[in-house]
């Protein structure tokens, strides 16, 4: 079990992306080192109150050699505002594979005007409505290190920031 604080956020409630980070990061905490994130699935339940501490209870579903599978549940007095399911991995030899290729049509963020979103420097990439897709560039405010499973949080975090327009 691990306890979780949020600022106090304009819109009265926690940032999504906090209660996914947080909770990927006890569900981290409980794996061997080599283990790295390989999925996740985050589902809101209720909005959390930034005024009082979030409980994060992880279940240890199974510990493999290649594998580790865990399930948090994040709760307040009011009950579970979120549940994660999350595996990892110990690295492996294979091929590195990546489908997609950076659009030429996309500026980059130096172009972009910046707007402070829960924390983080945000750029919203306006493009056409057609075909439908959706682009934000992100920055943290301070460097985040090389530790690998911050580096899976921090874009935890993200994931809950890009509303998606397309």
């Amino acid at each position: 079990t691990w306890l979780g604080e949020s600022p106090a956020y304009s819109w009265g409630r926690i940032y999504g992306g906090l209660v996914i980070a947080q909770a990927l990061w006890a569900a981290t905490r409980s794996v061997r080192p080599e283990h790295a994130v390989h999925s996740l699935h985050a589902y809101f339940i209720l909005g959390g109150d930034p005024a009082e501490p979030v409980r994060y209870e992880v279940d240890r579903v199974r510990n493999g050699r290649s594998f580790s599978t865990r399930r948090v549940v994040a709760r307040q007095s009011a009950g579970a505002i979120l549940t994660l399911g999350c595996s990892f991995q110990r690295a492996e030899e294979g091929p590195e594979t990546q489908s997609f290729a950076f659009p030429d049509d996309v500026p980059r963020p130096e172009g972009v005007p910046s707007d402070w979103d829960a924390g983080i420097d945000r750029r919203d990439v306006k493009l056409p409505k057609s075909p439908p897709r959706a682009f934000t560039w992100a920055r943290y405010p301070v460097p985040l290190g090389e530790d690998p499973r911050l580096q899976a949080c921090a874009l935890a975090y993200l994931s809950d920031l890009n509303p998606m327009g397309a």
